[in-house]
């Protein structure tokens, strides 16, 4: 894929101040995505079998969180982005679930909240692959393991490398993207315009155009936007639990529950502290039910 971007101090973090894709964030990623299809349920009924409050890491808009709240589970959520968590919190109070609802604003490799009991962490909708080195993933997996109670536990969603997209000139697997700008109501349309691969160091880093426009058509907003993920395999990623304190209990490839699958979905469910040596010595977890 050749880039038409030419200027790079055009470019801003994907979620680095009220950019557009903050601003249309919710009307693109609605619950029918594929990616995320079926998550919320799924973190419901860990939620509700592990018993306790929720602490949300990558919270966001609170997509997740409020629907927890909603369903009576106190949450506190954490996110980097202000203006997130700006709009979650303005959804949270018109919804009425600010007494069940709290939002901080910390970087997850660093946070210190004054709970540090929590039942079950979720790292939802591949927050995680934001962490760019192996070095960020362990201290975000330690921070997060200091904050569970001794018997807590940690879902986290990441995708499972599909070669197909991590090789040079590689498209997708979403190039286009169409929402709503919350603050004007103009459409917002998206367009991946270059995706730039360190492969030594697992990072894809993808280069999007954002355009809002006005009435007639023409363009009334602009901005170039990059998104950098890091690929964990999913052998790395079960290391890295292990290594951090966590002992695996079941992985998955889709909220349903299907088994692992190259190229799907990586969805973890792990526990604070290890059991018996079973992830180092690579035994199969048992299915989640």
């Amino acid at each position: 894929m050749t880039s038409t971007i030419t200027d790079d101090n055009l470019r801003q973090p994907f979620y680095g101040g009220a950019t557009l894709h903050v601003r249309s964030y919710d009307s693109i990623n609605t619950d029918d995505r594929a990616v995320i299809r079926g998550d919320v349920s799924f973190y419901f009924d860990l939620a509700r079998r592990v018993g306790g409050e929720v602490l949300e890491i990558g919270v966001g808009t609170g997509r997740v969180a409020l629907r927890l709240a909603e369903a009576g589970i106190p949450v506190t959520g954490l996110d980097a982005s202000p203006d997130m968590l700006a709009i979650a919190a303005e959804k949270a109070a018109g919804a009425g679930l600010a007494d069940r609802l709290r939002f901080e604003r910390g970087d997850m490799r660093a946070f210190d909240l004054a709970t540090r009991d929590f039942g079950l962490a979720i790292v939802p909708f591949r927050a995680f692959q934001v962490l760019l080195t192996p070095e960020d993933q362990f201290a975000a997996l330690a921070a997060i393991r200091r904050h569970l109670r001794p018997d807590g536990s940690l879902a986290l969603h990441l995708f499972d490398p599909d070669l197909r997209f991590l090789l040079p000139g590689a498209t997708g697997p979403t190039d286009r993207q169409v929402g709503v700008d919350r603050n004007t109501g103009r459409p917002v349309k998206a367009v991946l315009e270059a995706a730039v691969f360190d492969h030594v160091n697992q990072v894809r880093r993808d280069l999007w155009r954002y355009r809002t426009l006005a009435a007639d058509g023409t363009i009334a907003e602009e901005e170039v936007l990059e998104l950098a993920l890091r690929w964990t395999f999913r052998w790395e990623m079960r290391h890295l639990l292990a290594l951090a304190g966590f002992s695996v209990e079941a992985e998955f490839s889709d909220f349903a529950g299907a088994a692992p699958a190259y190229g799907k979905e990586q969805i973890w469910i792990a526990h604070r502290g290890q059991r018996g040596g079973d992830v180092l010595l690579g035994k199969r977890s048992r299915a989640y039910c």
